[in-house]
């Protein structure tokens, strides 16, 4: 039986193992937030109402998500990927005020108003009133 350079008087798998650096890996901050903002954005452009929220997100989001990208650049440092979902994010939603702008009604979201407004009123029916 080969034990590739240990010998089981050594410990054997567990000394391996325990001498072997552990790479301690964590996610970007900046990358989360990036992707979050860029969620936020998206979900607030096919409202009217939500027009300054959509712009203020998503410009942060873009933001956020050039210094993630330049801190999962880093070693031991992963996030570039959600950075980039949070640039993508970010400029559909403004892509969708801009074109509002432009003269296209983009705004599809303020016909859910009603219904969503009755879900709300429905689940607040089922809380107890004390």
């Amino acid at each position: 039986m080969a034990t590739y350079g240990t010998s089981p008087e050594e410990g054997g798998i567990r000394a391996l193992f325990e001498s072997s650096p552990a790479v301690r890996v964590h996610t970007s901050a900046s990358a989360e937030t990036a992707f979050l903002l860029g969620l936020i954005a998206l979900c607030a452009a096919p409202f009217a109402v939500m027009h300054g929220v959509a712009l203020t997100a998503g410009g942060l989001g873009i933001f956020f998500a050039v210094v993630g990208v330049a801190t999962a650049s880093r070693p031991n440092v992963s996030g570039g990927v959600l950075a980039g979902i949070g640039v993508l994010l970010s400029c559909a939603a403004l892509v969708l005020v801009g074109l509002r702008y432009v003269g296209l009604d983009t705004a599809f979201g303020d016909a859910w108003v009603p219904t969503i407004r009755q879900w709300l009123d429905d689940l607040n029916a089922l809380l107890p009133r004390s």
